[in-house]
Formats: structure tokens, C-alpha cells, sequence
């Protein structure tokens, strides 16, 4: 019921829905019997796939923690699934921390929704305190921030382009990725800008 609509909404009851929340839980556990952890209490790796499934992990602890806040528990069991299946996905040495904080996140995340499976999972993380004297996770702004964005770039005030750009380059680097966008050539003709105007990580204005 949590994970079809809005609470606000009316929720048409069907067996099939009912069936895919049980598929979930059942493939959640099975992923959790075949994975491979740190020890209890272990330090998460740092660099490479390790540091993609923490991002990944962090993002959903303040997702989901917003959702729950704001009554969208639809949205929080959607975030719960995507990141379950990126610790499915993710492959390779040195994720064995990283994919126990994962685990750990999940069933902290899911103790509100499935409050019963969500102690299994923690107890077979092998953990001995409760889940429910375990506080709510906290995340890393650090992980939670993305490194690339997107900014939309405006020709005499319309969005006609959008560029990927390091969160912390510099003015020059933003405008030549903006005067290499081929969207924005189309609009300045062969011509110079006027002025380009760069609202660091929110926005490029080219007025031609």
C-alpha cells in the first residue's frame, strides 16, 4: 500500500501488487544471504565502485529520509528499490564495506515500512541491539553532492542547451563548453556573444 500511491490518493487493492512487494522482500533476502561483507563494524572502502555504491547509498538515506518527512511514502520505497538494485549490479574487488553499509542502510530505511523484516535483515547483519534502539542513519553531504551537474544554458533568455560540467569549474571552462554546444551555435550564426553570464552551478546566459 506504501509503495502504490501517495497517501492522499486512493489505493486500488490488487493481488498483483501485493505479489510484487513480497518478490521484492524475498529477492532482497536472497541477495543478502549470497553477499559478500565486511566484518561487523568495518570501514568502507574508498575510491572506485566502492565510492559510486556509497554515493549512491548516501543519496538514498537523504532521499528517503525527505520522502518519509514530507508523507511520500511511495517515493521513499522507490528509492529503496533502486538502491537495492545497485548493490545488485555492483561488481568487482574491494565492495565488501561498501556493500554492508549498504545492506545496514537498507534495513535501517525499511525498518518504518516492514518493520519485522527489517529486524531480520539487521540481526543476520549480525547485529545484536535491536533495530529499534538503532538510531536513524545519518549521510555524508560529501557523498550526497554530486562531483558533475548539468546546467541548462539560455540564448536571449530561452533554455536551448543543457552542458555536463565539474561542480567547481572554472568561468572559462563554462563558457567553452557552452560555445562548443552545437544547440548554441545554431542560435549565434558564426557570430561572438554579446555576453555570456555564468550563475556558478545554477545557470548560463548567453545573449547574443
Amino acid at each position: 500500500m506504501l509503495s502504490d500511491s501517495p497517501p492522499e490518493r486512493d489505493v486500488e487493492w490488487t493481488a498483483a501488487g501485493a505479489e510484487g512487494a513480497w518478490r521484492f522482500l524475498q529477492r532482497l533476502w536472497r541477495m543478502l544471504g549470497e553477499a559478500d561483507l565486511a566484518p561487523v563494524g568495518a570501514a568502507p572502502e574508498c575510491g572506485g565502485g566502492a565510492e559510486a555504491l556509497r554515493k549512491a547509498t548516501h543519496k538514498t538515506i537523504a532521499g528517503v529520509t525527505a520522502d518519509i518527512e514530507g508523507f511520500t511514502f511511495n517515493k521513499a520505497v522507490a528509492r529503496i528499490h533502486e538502491l537495492a538494485n545497485t548493490v545488485q549490479k555492483a561488481e568487482g574487488a574491494g565492495l565488501a564495506g561498501a556493500r554492508r553499509e549498504a545492506f545496514e542502510t537498507l534495513a535501517r530505511l525499511m525498518a518504518p515500512m516492514t518493520p519485522h523484516f527489517a529486524e531480520e535483515m539487521w540481526e543476520k547483519l549480525g547485529h545484536e541491539p535491536p533495530l529499534t534502539e538503532t538510531p536513524w542513519p545519518d549521510f555524508d553531504a560529501a557523498l550526497v553532492r554530486d562531483d558533475v551537474i548539468r546546467l541548462p544554458v539560455q540564448v536571449n533568455g530561452k533554455k536551448r542547451a543543457e552542458i555536463e560540467v565539474a561542480r567547481d569549474a572554472d568561468r572559462a571552462t563554462v563558457e567553452g563548453l557552452v560555445m562548443a554546444s552545437p544547440d548554441v551555435a545554431r542560435f549565434l550564426g558564426g557570430k561572438p556573444p554579446r555576453k555570456v553570464i555564468v550563475v556558478p552551478g545554477r545557470i548560463v546566459n548567453v545573449v547574443v
